[in-house]
């Protein structure tokens, strides 16, 4: 049963880095074409919160609570679906910390620059 909790926090770490990850690209695009969600202040509030968390978190070397909780869930085992296994294999890789932090310390600074390029615009406009 806690492979199964384990699966589902893993499954939501895969969302949030994909949605992390698609919206470095999707606001430039979706501004090109005026897609008004790309805009709104809440996703890019949401979306400059967890880039900054991750940051910090990579640059202090502190584990993400998701990955705390599904390792503590597996025992420190990794996942034996086979959906586990290649969720695991896409947001989990084995480099130096220190290419981790140089990535999100540069992904930290576009979603600046994209506040400033992209301007997120007031709910009402949404």
């Amino acid at each position: 049963m806690y492979l199964f909790f384990a699966d589902i926090i893993l499954f939501f770490h895969f969302i949030l880095v994909f949605f992390i990850t698609i919206l470095f690209f999707i606001v430039p695009i979706g501004y090109k074409f005026e897609w008004n969600w790309v805009s709104s202040i809440k996703v890019r509030v949401i979306h400059f919160f967890l880039m900054l968390l991750i940051t910090i978190e990579t640059f202090f070397e502190i584990t993400c609570p998701l990955t705390y909780f599904e390792n503590t869930l597996r025992g420190n085992l990794h996942s034996a679906s086979f959906v586990g296994k290649l969720v695991s294999q896409l947001i989990y890789w084995n480099l130096p910390n220190i290419f981790f932090t140089v990535i999100y310390f540069v992904c930290l600074i576009w979603t600046l620059i994209m506040w400033k390029i992209y301007p997120p615009r007031s709910i009402s406009h949404v």
